[in-house]
């Protein structure tokens, strides 16, 4: 458990909690606020398991979500192509994020279409070593960096597995992630740009790197770089980046009257 610079007791709450007796290992480690993904990046040198399954602290698993993901690891654990196993997520009240086929679906992460409608869907329980080998970037002021960097760097060196069982149980809130996602993104910039650039990559779908490379560029903006350094930190992404240059500022100078105070 990595606690990012919480200040409502947890703590404490937790120490009281570790002191009772478990069937299993649990660690709490404390850091200073620096946003999911540095907490994710901290808990690198406490995992020491096969796989790895990230659960937010709002949020639950279902009763048989160990035994669950344990079964259906099983059956592609010798195939080192397969890096990551994706499950689904549900609401309290049972309705399901997202809905796959029967039959287990084995795809390409960047080249096909996802099952999950947005990343949030779905629940990714990924091999440790695969996970430990994609630390997040962390840009100096941002805290906050979309998973995407994970899950987009990670799908370069494998194909993944979707699952149509939920094992996650979680609650859009009212002002979360999902609703204030793009005032969010703008006031992390450098982080979005960097995201924007894993989506540009050849293997994705042409629909997502347009869209990508428009929000690379208004990233861009926002982050007051010049068109020089975009392209230079568009590395193997140069030419389409050239192509969006136009349609992306205009997203920015659309975008910048409305999230006003936001950059």
């Amino acid at each position: 458990i990595v606690d990012d610079g919480s200040t409502d007791g947890t703590e404490a709450e937790m120490r009281s909690l570790l002191d009772a007796e478990f069937p299993f290992s649990a660690m709490y480690v404390m850091k200073e606020n620096g946003g999911k993904h540095t907490a994710l990046n901290a808990a690198h040198p406490y995992i020491h398991g096969k796989y790895v399954l990230i659960l937010d602290s709002d949020d639950t698993l279902t009763s048989n979500a160990v035994e669950t993901v344990l079964n259906g690891w099983s059956k592609y654990d010798a195939n080192a192509d397969i890096g990551i196993v994706i499950f689904l997520k549900q609401l309290s009240d049972g309705t399901i994020c997202a809905k796959g086929k029967a039959e287990d679906i084995v795809m390409d992460v960047l080249n096909q279409k996802r099952i999950c409608n947005v990343a949030s869907d779905c629940c990714e329980v990924i091999r440790t070593e695969l996970f430990k080998k994609y630390p997040f970037p962390v840009f100096d002021g941002e805290r906050f960096l979309a998973e995407t960097a994970l899950w987009y760097r990670a799908g370069v060196d494998s194909k993944c597995v979707y699952i149509n069982k939920p094992i996650y149980i979680c609650e859009y809130l009212e002002g979360g992630l999902t609703k204030s996602g793009k005032k969010m993104r703008i006031r992390n910039c450098h982080g979005g740009m960097y995201t924007s650039y894993l989506r540009m990559n050849h293997k994705c779908a042409l629909k997502e790197r347009i869209k990508a490379g428009l929000l690379y560029v208004c990233y861009g903006c926002f982050a007051k770089i010049s068109i020089a350094e975009m392209l230079k930190k568009a590395k193997g992404c140069r030419c389409w980046t050239l192509m969006c240059l136009i349609p992306g500022t205009a997203l920015y100078f659309y975008w910048k009257p409305l999230y006003k105070g936001r950059e």
